[in-house]
């Protein structure tokens, strides 16, 4: 039976992020695990914030694409245990014997005995909040006031993940099976866990932006055009460079506009790294690779357009781009293939597939004469400051509250 902390008191919670903070710390907090743990931790509702890590966050991938090894080896302890956060003094971390290896069975048991161990509040079990499918077991295995899930794109989609397609399933099946709250990336995912959870609360919880991070706008039109470059427009793609970009697309864009410069800012999947070589022969597509997230707003600012250029597949339409967010802060025109949610703002964002992608890139360019340019400028700068990671934080405490709530008088 839970134990439920009173209505309105503050409370622990036991995040499970996809990536740990080992990952968050060295690429500057770029992703909505990293974001929502932070501004989690800064609320006043949260007591303890306990951050379990990765002993081998994904070891298969190159390195760019995740905590170089060594690093990762040296930051854990000879055994498990919890120290604080040297970035945020409410946050601790949870490491797991940097030696952990072993069967899936016999590190899940390690695991789930390690949390038992480290957090124990006389007031009551913590909040359990699961992003990473792949530790869903944890919503059996250790005591929880409330087990939350926060589902971040379909994870069944992601052909990476291909081989580790049983686990998966068996990781959705659980957080059917026991989560109490489920929080969606996206609409897409609301409807699939809304048809097939047990008995939790399924709330739509779009990705945010850094207010403080990305404070500053690029230059309003008025300036861009009274200073125009004599260098070559500058269009950028910010995120990870893996099968949801379309290159094919790229390329074509790259050799239609020789007089354009378009940068790939992000960290590479291994068939990106392989694509970033037999393209080498195309001079202006540039590949920048992983950049700390906090040179992120300058690059974007420096810009001309800014690049969403999705595939259409059932990954993206569980995904919502949190670049686009990030992206309506500088005011800048952005160009994106039909995703969502950029539909959802056509009078901000333009949208096309294919030569009609190349064509709103020629018109995103020549926004900057439009006599509405500044007008539109400022309306992507307002909407943007309306998805702010606080906002997130708010609607998450409220539903939380809500459920201790419901939990109370149960």
């Amino acid at each position: 039976m839970k134990t439920t902390p009173p209505h309105s008191a503050t409370w622990d919670m036991l995040f499970v992020g996809y990536g740990d903070w080992h990952l968050w710390r060295w690429d500057g907090f770029r992703t909505r695990s990293a974001q929502l743990c932070r501004f989690l931790a800064r609320s006043i509702r949260c007591a303890n914030m306990y951050v379990l890590n990765e002993p081998n966050y994904l070891r298969h991938l190159q390195k760019g694409f995740a905590v170089p090894r060594l690093d990762r080896f040296r930051a854990l302890p000879l055994r498990g245990g919890l120290r604080k956060a040297d970035e945020e003094p409410n946050v601790r971390l949870l490491n797991p014997s940097r030696f952990l290896v072993g069967p899936d069975d016999l590190k899940r048991r390690y695991t789930a005995g390690l949390v038992r161990k480290a957090i124990r509040n006389p007031a009551g079990p913590p909040i359990l909040w699961i992003a990473n499918v792949h530790k869903a077991y944890l919503m059996d295995r250790t005591p929880a006031s409330i087990r939350i899930f926060d589902a971040i794109d379909d994870w069944e989609s992601v052909s990476l993940f291909q081989h580790l397609g049983k686990r998966i399933r068996s990781g959705y099946e659980a957080v059917m099976e026991h989560a109490d709250l489920i929080f969606t990336v996206s609409s897409h995912l609301k409807d699939k866990f809304q048809e097939k959870a047990k008995r939790a609360s399924v709330i739509h919880l779009p990705n945010g932006v850094d207010g403080e991070l990305f404070s500053l706008p690029a230059d309003p039109p008025s300036v861009r055009r009274k200073s125009r470059r004599e260098s070559p427009p500058v269009l950028t793609y910010v995120g990870v460079v893996a099968e949801r970009v379309d290159l094919e697309l790229l390329e074509k864009i790259a050799l239609e506009r020789p007089q354009c410069r378009i940068q790939l800012v992000g960290p590479m999947s291994r068939d990106a790294e392989q694509r970033r070589k037999d393209l080498a022969h195309v001079p202006n597509l540039e590949w920048t690779g992983l950049v700390h997230h906090g040179r992120i707003p300058e690059i974007l600012r420096a810009s001309d357009v800014l690049l969403i250029p999705h595939t259409e597949s059932r990954l993206t339409l569980s995904m919502d781009p949190l670049k686009m967010y990030e992206y309506l802060t500088t005011g800048l025109p952005i160009v994106s293939t039909p995703v969502p949610p950029t539909g959802d703002y056509p009078s901000l964002i333009y949208v096309g597939r294919g030569r009609d992608f190349s064509d709103q890139i020629g018109r995103a360019l020549e926004e900057v004469d439009r006599p509405d340019a500044e007008e539109t400028w400022q309306a992507r700068i307002e909407e943007s400051r309306r998805h702010h990671w606080q906002s997130r934080v708010a609607r998450i405490e409220a539903e939380i509250e809500k459920q201790l709530a419901c939990e109370g008088a149960g």
